[in-house]
């Protein structure tokens, strides 16, 4: 037997609140990031429109004072420049025609010994070309140097983005906490809902603060009492299922314990009473014929012995087939129906009555038999006692998978409802015919009167 690995479980999904907190996260770096290019593009432009300017005022006035040079030569304008001291964003270089350096700018004081990352100068410094001054023997040259801007700049900044990034971390903080807050009450919904799937039909919330929450509780709510409502509702139904299931098979087995007893009866009857009878008219029988019994008193005794027994008998031989119709075991209902017809047309001549049977009727089971059997004599026995009709028909057929029973008359019909308090006999077709899984319906004829359908599926019931 191998052993099957568990079912992977889908990983855990983020909840709303982390959601809408990464969302807002992101957007946030995005801003970030957006305020970071847009400070770096305007301090690229800002640094070199100062280089730019810079550059040409220092290179306009060096350009001025070549004379310097033409009066006193290179040393006297080397000194010149030593006395002015750095020019803002340049360095300037004098060189005579050797290339030997004469002066060069010296360092500049501001922010010295800090520069800003490479990167950085990378990304806003200017790419500007140096200003040669051709001089008398020797060259000046004039040089931008924006480190100093660059590093301002980049000062400027980094204290954009400290306080950029915790205006946005203290935002992104407040929004956490307002998110949890508002969507505390869905997470009151969601184990309300987990306490439904549960089995817990009376879970209810309490009032949500907020108009959509507390419109999500209400309708929760509402919703809850109509699950708990159709829950009770078929559980009663399913109850009620049970007990009709129960009464109705309990209602079978009592049928059927009532048809073994009227089988065992009429048994007993025609086996021990019949016999009985049969003997008391024989002995009576043999009495009548003594001589010494023929005087008057003994002969009308032995004579009212003799009559009594066989009216008794006859009344014994119709009451047996109302318990067990002898044709049941041997040709089937239709014969028995028959019969049936035939004794109550004798006994009630007023009435017609007439019987129609299709001739290829399949063999059916004794429950069957007996159940059409019993229905057909207790339709029959209304028609005769209440329903003051002149004909009536039975008729017996199969259709399709079903077979089918009508007891229909010309009769006055039913004015009131057929099943009343007290009566039994409507009640009790109804019970046998659901019994085998049937159906029973009253409905008006089609020329006055009361029609009685029996259907009862033929799979099953037959033998």
């Amino acid at each position: 037997m191998t052993d099957h690995p568990p079912p992977s479980h889908p990983p855990a999904a983020l909840s709303l609140r982390h959601k809408i907190n990464l969302i807002f996260g992101l957007i946030s770096v995005l801003v970030l990031g957006l305020l970071v290019t847009v400070q770096i593009q305007s301090a690229r432009n800002s640094v070199r429109e100062e280089i730019e300017a810079s550059n040409r005022i220092a290179a306009q006035l060096l350009s001025r004072i070549t004379w310097l040079s033409a009066m006193g030569g290179l040393e006297q304008l080397g000194g010149f420049l030593q006395e002015t001291g750095r020019v803002r964003a340049n360095e300037i270089r004098l060189q005579d025609q050797s290339g030997r350096l004469i002066y060069a700018s010296p360092p500049s004081t501001y922010k010295a010994g800090r520069d800003a990352p490479d990167w950085y100068e990378t990304l806003v410094t200017p790419h500007l070309p140096a200003t040669t001054i051709v001089l008398a023997g020797g060259k000046l040259t004039v040089t931008p140097n924006p480190t100093r801007s660059v590093l301002d700049a980049w000062d400027d900044l980094k204290r954009i983005v400290l306080v950029e990034a915790l205006l946005l971390l203290v935002a992104d903080l407040l929004v956490f906490i307002i998110l949890g807050r508002w969507l505390a009450p869905l997470d009151r919904i969601q184990n309300g809902l987990r306490a439904i799937e549960r089995g817990d039909h009376a879970v209810r919330l309490p009032p949500l603060g907020g108009r959509e929450a507390g419109e999500l509780g209400r309708t929760f709510n509402r919703m809850a009492q109509a699950v708990e409502e159709n829950f009770q509702v078929r559980q009663a139904s399913a109850d009620a299922q049970a007990r009709l299931a129960a009464q109705r098979e309990f209602t079978t087995l009592l049928h059927q314990r009532i048809e073994e007893e009227r089988t065992a009866l009429a048994r007993e009857l025609h086996d021990e009473l019949g016999q009985s009878l049969t003997a008391m008219r024989s002995i009576a029988k043999s009495l009548m014929q003594q001589p010494a019994l023929r005087d008057g008193s003994c002969q009308r005794s032995v004579q009212i012995l003799f009559d009594t027994a066989g009216s008794t008998a006859d009344a014994l031989h119709r009451m047996i087939p109302r318990l067990r119709p002898i044709q049941l075991d041997g040709m089937g209902v239709a014969d028995a129906l028959r019969d049936l017809i035939t004794e109550l047309q004798l006994s009630h001549p007023a009435l017609n009555l007439a019987f129609r049977a299709d001739d290829d009727l399949p063999a059916l089971s004794d429950a069957t038999d007996i159940t059409l059997y019993r229905i057909a004599q207790e339709a029959l026995t209304n028609v005769i006692r209440h329903a003051g009709a002149s004909h009536a028909t039975v008729w017996l057929r199969q259709q399709g998978p079903d077979l089918c029973l009508s007891i229909a008359d010309d009769g006055k019909g039913a004015t009131r409802t057929l099943i009343r308090a007290g009566h039994y006999g409507l009640r009790g077709m109804q019970e046998r015919t659901e019994s085998l899984g049937g159906t029973l319906r009253f409905q008006p004829g089609a020329h006055g009167g009361l029609v009685v359908d029996v259907t009862i599926p033929m799979k099953g019931n037959h033998a």
